[in-house]
């Protein structure tokens, strides 16, 4: 069945091309030769051998179709070269993308683990902030400032020194401040807390281990609409008023819209330890969170 196929097919599409071409080209040239023969009035002839320059042509075309062949052939595996080279770059390239992709991913969850720790921890940062606040503003140790009494406080002229104002004459004007509801108080500046003292050394009177001299102001935060009234219904209050009256302190009291205090000065601590604490001074669990 194939043969009477191939037998079947014109002799233009079974011929070699090379072949082909040839017998083609001489008997164009034969033709063209006859055909001049006839016209100048000469018989025909058959020809005997091809053309010289037939056979060029046919040579060179030959060469031709040898290099488009061979060119045709060497292009075909540098284009499957290049192809098989694109495919490989692509491949690698969308690994490297792979890896990429994911390393995004890993660094983008752990920015989110540290944000949420940042938070946690700035959250807890805060409150540590605002229970240290607390506690300066309840020790003396931060400055202050809010409404409350300044009194003014003296030696009766030509006082003796006996009926001079003493440590134990202003320490009871403070007990009472406090009991009527001072929240922070100062003498001459200088902020009363719980490490601080009013002392008396010979005639000289100490705050905070500081001399402070007459007149004595006593500045005291609180309510100023109730503190007074409340100073004269403690027993402190009561009692420093007696000393006013018996030995002639000069007493100016006068109600102030806004008081600043400072803040006590800060002293070491030797021999409190935190009952948390090993007796190296170092908190058990420092560092943890809590």
């Amino acid at each position: 069945m194939a043969d009477t196929r191939e037998r079947e097919l014109p002799e233009h599409v079974t011929t070699p091309l090379l072949t082909l071409i040839t017998a083609r080209s001489m008997d164009e040239d034969y033709a063209h030769v006859a055909q001049q023969r006839v016209v100048a009035g000469k018989a025909p002839t058959q020809p005997s051998q091809p053309h010289w320059a037939s056979v060029i042509a046919v040579a060179a075309l030959g060469v031709m179709a040898a290099i488009v062949a061979v060119q045709t052939d060497r292009e075909a595996e540098v284009n499957e070269l290049s192809r098989a080279a694109l495919v490989e770059q692509i491949e690698s390239r969308s690994d490297q993308l792979g890896d990429i992709q994911r390393r995004v991913a890993e660094l983008t969850q752990s920015n989110q683990a540290a944000a949420s720790t940042s938070t946690r921890l700035q959250a807890q940062l805060d409150d540590i902030r605002s229970r240290v606040r607390r506690a300066e503003l309840n020790t003396g140790y931060a400055a202050v400032e809010g409404p409350g009494v300044r009194i003014t406080v003296d030696n009766r002229p030509g006082a003796e020194v006996d009926n001079e104002i003493r440590d134990e004459d202003l320490a009871i004007l403070v007990d009472g401040l406090w009991e009527a509801g001072a929240e922070a108080i100062a003498i001459n500046d200088q902020r009363i807390n719980v490490l601080g003292g009013i002392r008396n050394t010979n005639r000289a009177i100490h705050v905070n281990g500081r001399p402070v001299i007459a007149p004595y102001v006593v500045q005291a935060i609180g309510d100023p609409r109730t503190l007074q009234a409340r100073l004269l219904q403690t027993s402190q209050g009561q009692e420093w008023f007696a000393l006013v009256n018996g030995l002639g302190f000069l007493y100016t009291p006068e109600n102030v819209d806004d008081i600043r205090l400072p803040a006590a000065p800060e002293r070491a601590l030797r021999d409190v330890i935190e009952l948390n604490a090993d007796p190296e001074g170092v908190t058990e669990g420092e560092g943890s969170a809590p």
